[in-house]
């Protein structure tokens, strides 16, 4: 959920009153006769209008293109296509946003100019691009295209927009928790726009003051908040103005002081209302509806989760429908009415299984190493011409200094290079093991819900009893890549006995391990859980008699071997009842482990295999059997 601001990257608004650049530019079109004069004037007004009226700033945006596309104006066809993504951004059309966007970048990389407008132009569209991929949550692209503008905002030097970027660099960093360099960046946009740009020096300092908030420093968070709501009172940005009453409004909250969070929110919605901010709203709605939660007004409290929730559907704000789901389900818990806050409770998990993925943190370090890793290849490379035209008359002996210098240099850029492929599959391969722990966590909460309705307190206990134990295994195990096959089995025994409890002891089960295998013998932590999980959701529950469930570890050389089999109806029964039941279980966790697989194939360098084959006598499905072969790896003491 967006607590921060960003901003477009647009060409740079008059700093007066928006309503007079408007007048004064409607004049001077009224007299112009040059066509391409016309457009670009077309396109002025439509950007003075971004703060005002999005509805004007989109019927001249279309003009300009119209007039751009007659009169053959491939550069302001470009301005026209990024004030159009701009005023459907401003709705919350984010994919009609981006369509335009892209099409301004094929533009302007088609023109491919080194003209100082053209390039900065370019800049502006892409760091457009990455306010609209932050808004969506997809912080590897949004950093990706903030740092191709950064990078040709630096060589044209231009401060202003230079200071915005930084802006928006430090939302994302803030908005993938990492506070430091968010700072760090939010300060960098505030000393650089303080005497040159006062709309990202209200931003900022409002961002600065949510850093301070998020670490408790009130006075701080205070003194901050005020210099930028001095700074949008004297330049107008109603969208500025609304995030920065949503802010005061977390002041508040944390000073007790509700009332005061009450007015704040009233004001940031009568603003986003009047310029159809619909995901500040989705913002102040949510804000108030756990103010009411908090107050025990539940009507007023669903009446705003409500609204939230919409906005946040209609925008696809995954952290919002999240947030909104969550809060629904303690309200109708609170109602007792249990079947209503069971379905959001359930809702909330699938959002938030979503909002937990690591994908965007790997993508964003690798963006950021590549980044890097360009801008001291260019520094490199302007070093080294520098040298030789120093002594490019020099005698051959030096000539074969700089060879023996060069032919150094790529070898140590091959070992550079092959460094960083293999701590990116560490990555990865880390990134794969963290996305198995919420996953399973997400599978035993809900199965909790569900025995906690069907079997009461004392069993619940029991059932909590024995998840209590599986938690403190899983914590230990999230420490380690590879755990001992004896943690493994234990963890395995616990998680059947929970689904024996909750499936009424539909099933039994057995779990061996060969004499030969060493006790120390490694194994990927909770590799085997979600192919257990799927024996028995889609294997033996199904059945009409009682299930059986065995588990085998064997030694054959230098492989483990580890079979799962079970007496279930068979995978292709499995796949018709899921496309029989709407609700059929669904589970990422088959495909996670299929993946940390793979990863560890590359990361060991070691073949590793995988099969699933359904258990036949002639025509009758005898079951499943699950076979891997892992390289035989132990634990270092």
């Amino acid at each position: 959920m967006r607590k921060i601001l960003l901003f477009l990257m647009l060409i740079p608004a008059i700093w007066i009153s928006a309503q007079s650049a408007v007048d004064s530019l409607l004049a001077v079109l009224k007299k112009e006769k040059n066509p391409n004069q016309i457009t670009a004037l077309q396109n002025q007004i439509s950007d003075c209008y971004k703060h005002t009226d999005p509805e004007q700033m989109q019927k001249f945006a279309l003009l300009a293109l119209a007039n751009s596309r007659k009169n053959k104006n491939i550069y302001q066809e470009s301005v026209a296509y990024q004030n159009i993504g701009v005023s459907f951004f401003i709705y919350g059309d984010y994919e009609k946003a981006l369509q335009n966007f892209d099409s301004s970048e094929k533009i302007l990389l088609k023109i491919n100019s080194e003209k100082k407008e053209i390039r900065e132009t370019l800049a502006k569209t892409l760091g457009s691009k990455g306010v609209v991929y932050s808004q969506q949550n997809n912080y590897a692209a949004a950093l990706e295209n903030d740092f191709r503008a950064l990078k040709i905002y630096e060589v044209t030097k231009n401060s202003l927009q230079t200071s915005k970027l930084y802006n928006n660099i430090g939302v994302i960093y803030k908005s993938i928790d990492d506070k430091e360099k968010a700072l760090e960046y939010f300060l960098k946009a505030n000393q650089t726009s303080k005497k040159i740009n006062p709309e990202t020096f209200a931003a900022s300092a409002s961002n600065i003051g949510l850093i301070y908030l998020f670490q408790n420093k009130l006075d701080q968070a205070k003194k901050y908040f005020d210099e930028s709501l001095k700074s949008y009172l004297e330049n107008e940005n109603p969208r500025g103005l609304g995030e920065l009453y949503n802010s005061y409004s977390q002041y508040y909250i944390r000073k007790n002081q509700k009332q005061e969070a009450k007015n704040s929110l009233q004001k940031a919605e009568e603003i986003f209302l009047s310029v159809e901010d619909k995901f500040g709203l989705s913002d102040t709605y949510m804000f108030l509806a756990k103010i009411y939660f908090d107050e025990d007004n539940l009507d007023k409290s669903l009446q705003f989760s409500n609204k939230s929730l919409e906005l946040a559907k209609e925008l696809n704000l995954t952290e919002a429908r999240m947030n909104a789901e969550k809060l629904l389900s303690q309200i109708y818990d609170q109602k007792e009415d249990q079947k209503l806050a069971l379905h959001h409770l359930k809702n909330y998990d699938v959002e938030k299984e979503k909002f937990d993925a690591v994908k965007n943190e790997q993508q964003r370090l690798k963006t950021e190493l590549n980044f890097q890793y360009e801008k001291q290849q260019l520094e490199k490379r302007e070093n080294a011409s520098r040298e030789r035209l120093k002594w490019i008359f020099t005698v051959l002996i030096v000539g074969i200094i700089l060879l023996g210098l060069f032919l150094f240099y790529r070898n140590k850029e091959k070992q550079k290079t092959l460094l960083l492929q293999k701590q990116l599959t560490e990555f990865e391969h880390k990134a794969l093991h963290l996305q198995m722990n919420p996953h399973f966590v997400f599978n035993c909460l809900a199965a909790i819900s569900a025995f906690v309705v069907q079997n009461g307190k004392d069993e619940a206990i029991r059932y909590l009893a024995k998840f209590s134990k599986l938690m403190r295994l899983t914590l230990e195990f999230s420490k380690e890549s590879n755990i001992t096959i004896d943690k493994e089995i234990e963890a395995l025994q616990n998680y059947l006995e929970l689904e024996q409890l909750r499936f009424n002891n539909k099933f039994d089960f057995n779990i061996s391990k060969e004499s030969n295998i060493e006790d120390d013998t490694a194994i990927p932590s909770l590799l085997l859980q979600p192919y257990v999980e799927n024996a028995i959701i889609h294997g033996v529950v199904p059945l009409e008699d009682r299930g059986f469930i065995k588990i085998i570890f064997r030694q054959i050389e230098n492989q483990l071997i580890c079979i799962i089999t079970d007496n279930g109806v068979g995978i292709e029964q499995s796949k018709k009842n899921k496309e029989t039941f709407v609700n059929a279980h669904k589970s990422m966790a088959m495909e996670i482990s299929k993946k940390r697989l793979e990863t560890l194939e590359q990361l060991e360098n070691k073949k590793i295999e995988l099969s699933i084959t359904e258990l036949r006598d002639n025509e009758k499905v005898l079951g499943t059997q699950v076979l891997i072969k892992l390289p035989l790896e132990f634990i270092e003491k």
